[in-house]
């Protein structure tokens, strides 16, 4: 990969020490205080860092945005507002929960209402989510809701569609399970006019759904309106979703972005040179714009940075063979191990934390994690998908066969959508099946 990523950042950092932008101090001590109108443009510069993939850094100049311009002699700056709401959602994705939830509860409790306001409360109730406060989550949720779907300063389209599709995981999770239902009550084809011949792998994001098929060397894209859109990736593995809704597919010795007709090489240092990785299989993105991959030849979950340079691997002890991945609330990666038949919890720092399984596993093959941080294991062996709590509490289990009657075939991989829908990709069926 290229090193634009710490390009631009060395750029944009070196112009706001340049422009003034970053707080100093003077040579008596006293700090030196940015004019107001400086606030949207420090904002901007935030933004462009984490879009660079530098959270770190975007978290940083955020926060200085909030000390810098406090309420009590800026109390309108809308800046400041968001640049909270912004550190409070880099906080939580980098695992930092407790902090960014404290940042969404200030601008809920102290500021004036605006949209900035209905993200915090998304943000908010996210973490309480994540924390199994299903009822006082459903209440944000409700009232992002209510105050989106009126003309008012706090409608928010984007928000109101995420809490619409929270609630709608959460009735399928919780308040089924309360009067005694099952969350997923029936299953069929995908419904999109595309013919899949061997699909092997799938991803659900913010944006859609992208799929791999080996039979037809495609990673194919669904957008919201189930949309088609395909593209030629040789020898595509498991898709997944980074930052920003961009589509990466495992491939050998690649990792293709079909969405934007880029691929992107790693290597790894073994004694004094470099060896590219020949068999990657599966990947995640991380907030930081990093990668964990999976190589299936070096049996290894390799860190590496967003510049492309190897970081560390992941210690899973000896003779691993790990299978698939994910990212989970907190900031947690969880991962399969094959030959132990097992599910090694990671966290935020990448060290191993816990781990479980359960009693009848074969063939723990892929995993996905949703929204409220539930785990989802697929058993090749037994065509079996069992749920778990993000503890490894066991929850549910579905198949072989499927409420409405579909038995699996040759299920390969699996993925959960914002509302909690299971697509599985099942290559004996030659299809994609949902299960709601």
């Amino acid at each position: 990969m290229s090193h634009s990523f710490t390009t631009i950042r060395s750029l944009i950092v070196g112009f706001l020490a340049v422009a003034g932008f970053i707080v100093g101090s003077t040579a008596d001590g006293g700090v030196i205080e940015p004019p107001r109108q400086d606030a949207e443009e420090r904002y901007n510069f935030a933004e462009a860092l984490l879009a660079s993939g530098d959270a770190e850094e975007a978290l940083q100049l955020f926060t200085a945005i909030v000390d810098n311009f406090p309420k009590t002699r800026y109390p309108l700056l809308s800046w400041r507002v968001a640049a909270n709401v912004r550190a409070g959602q880099i906080e939580v994705a980098l695992g930092r929960v407790d902090g960014g939830a404290a940042r969404f509860v200030e601008v809920i409790d102290s500021e004036t209402p605006s949209v900035w306001t209905t993200r915090a409360r998304l943000g908010l109730a996210t973490t309480l989510l994540w924390n199994r406060e299903w009822q006082a989550a459903a209440r944000l949720l409700q009232t992002i809701v209510d105050v989106s779907g009126r003309s008012g300063p706090e409608s928010d389209i984007v928000a109101y569609r995420d809490a619409e599709d929270r609630l709608t995981i959460l009735h399928r999770l919780w308040l089924r399970g309360e009067v005694g239902e099952r969350p997923w009550q029936q299953a069929g084809r995908y419904p999109v006019e595309f013919t899949f011949d061997r699909p092997i792998g799938i991803a659900a994001g913010i944006n859609g759904v992208l799929v791999t098929d080996e039979g037809k060397d495609l990673a194919v894209f669904f957008d919201s309106f189930d949309t088609a859109a395909s593209f030629r990736v040789a020898d595509p593995q498991r898709p997944w979703w980074g930052t920003s809704a961009n589509g990466f597919v495992a491939a050998g010795s690649m990792v293709s972005a079909p969405l934007r007709t880029e691929s992107f090489q790693f290597a790894y240092p073994e004694s004094s040179r470099q060896r590219p990785l020949d068999d990657i299989r599966a990947g995640v993105g991380m907030p930081d714009g990093g990668w964990y991959l999976v190589d299936s030849e070096y049996r290894g979950v390799m860190r590496f940075g967003r510049d492309g340079t190897f970081d560390h691997i992941l210690d899973m002890g000896a003779n691993s063979e790990p299978v698939d991945l994910d990212r989970g609330p907190r900031g947690r990666l969880f991962v399969i191990e094959k030959r132990r038949r097992e599910v090694l919890i990671f966290d935020a720092g990448g060290v191993l934390s816990a781990g479980f399984s359960y009693h009848d596993w074969r063939e723990p093959y892929a995993l996905a994690v949703d929204s409220i941080g539930y785990v989802y294991v697929l058993d090749r062996g037994l065509k079996r998908i069992d749920v778990f709590d993000q503890d490894g509490g066991f929850l549910w289990n579905l198949g072989p066969v499927l409420p409405g009657g579909i038995e699996l075939g040759d299920p390969r991989d699996l993925t959960v959508d914002s509302t909690g829908r299971i697509l599985i990709a099942d290559r004996g069926l030659r299809t994609v099946v949902v299960v709601e």
